[in-house]
């Protein structure tokens, strides 16, 4: 059976800790009957003077008696949207454990690109986990969602705005190491996988590692002409191109064998090979955590000039900003 809808009396308790924080509940907002308190928006400021000023809001859930469940949001100006969310039995040591964690924590930067970070404390546990991450890049928005399961990679999405590339090629993360998968065009835009070793909280420190590379790749690669891509990686690109053979070649190698086995009247090496090498075959496929992608091996060419039209990256419209920026004289009011 459902829980009952929240009494008056529970909402003030909920939110009494918040209160006392400086954090004041929005009644209208709240919902009794899905047991949720929600509080009003405040700004907010982080350290990091590479972070805009934020807005800041918070949100109460309990699902049942002795379960809550906390949400802090931070919002950016241009829609990026960072989240810290806990579980546990008690409203005051959930905020007290989400207010320990610096504003900063909840971005990363890297090349001048801000990525909203959505971290996890599961009840119990000493640190936070990273679930998802969001960025603005190159007329992108960039997604890369954490799966808390050991072994799985984190997949990776590139969705379009008014301002996306027209074409981005199919190695563009590729050509970053073997960790990196191909990526994939569908309605929206591009996706991909990457890699992440081991478990929890190996794999968040792993991820954000991965992020700050893909975010780096992704602000030199669209701050250039597509015609550098080919000439820059062009040593990586012929290398992804034979990791993508390496699937046919096997392949090719079992028949030639086959072939010649049947050629020199192998007849017990060819039963070996027609009993064995499927079993192996659907071993290989099994045993890896996500579905393999297999086709056909695509050799690299020069990108078509109107794939993307070059932007400046964010860290350069930073330093250009802060050069232009009028000088202020110690004690006296800026203009």
């Amino acid at each position: 059976m459902d829980a009952a809808p929240l009494t008056h009396h529970e909402i003030l308790a909920l939110a009494e800790p918040f209160v006392r924080s400086g954090i004041a509940p929005d009644l209208a907002a709240s919902d009794r009957v899905a047991r949720r308190v929600a509080f009003r928006p405040r700004p907010v400021q982080a350290a990091d003077a590479a972070l805009p000023a934020l807005t800041e809001t918070w949100q109460l859930d309990s699902p049942g008696p002795g379960r809550l469940r906390l949400e802090r949001r931070l919002h950016t100006p241009q829609g990026l949207q960072a989240r810290w969310q806990a579980e546990g039995d008690d409203a005051d040591t959930l905020l007290r454990a989400a207010q320990a964690v610096p504003v900063a924590r909840h971005f990363h930067v890297a090349a001048g690109v801000v990525a909203a970070l959505t971290l996890r404390l599961a009840d119990g546990a000493a640190e936070p986990v990273l679930r998802h991450a969001l960025a603005q890049v190159g007329g992108l928005e960039l997604h890369m969602k954490v799966s808390g399961v050991g072994g799985y990679p984190a997949e990776l999405e590139l969705l379009r705005t008014p301002a996306a590339p027209a074409h981005l090629p199919h190695d563009l993360l590729a050509v970053l190491g073997r960790a990196w998968d191909h990526l994939g065009e569908v309605g929206r835009g591009w996706v991909g996988r990457v890699s992440l070793r081991g478990e929890e909280p190996r794999r968040s420190r792993e991820a954000l590692a991965r992020l700050d590379e893909l975010l780096g790749h992704l602000a030199s690669t669209f701050a250039e002409p597509p015609a550098r891509f080919h000439p820059r990686h062009r040593a990586a690109r012929w290398l992804v191109a034979l990791r993508s053979a390496l699937p046919w070649l096997g392949c090719a190698a079992i028949v030639g064998g086959a072939l010649l086995a049947r050629r020199e009247g192998g007849h017990a090496v060819l039963a070996l090979l027609a009993n064995v090498a499927p079993p192996l075959l659907m071993i290989l496929f099994f045993v890896r955590r996500e579905m393999p992608r297999i086709g056909l091996p695509r050799l690299p060419r020069a990108l078509d000039a109107r794939a993307w039209t070059p932007v400046e990256p964010a860290a350069a419209r930073v330093a250009a900003s802060a050069a232009a920026a009028p000088a202020v004289a110690p004690g006296s009011a800026p203009a």
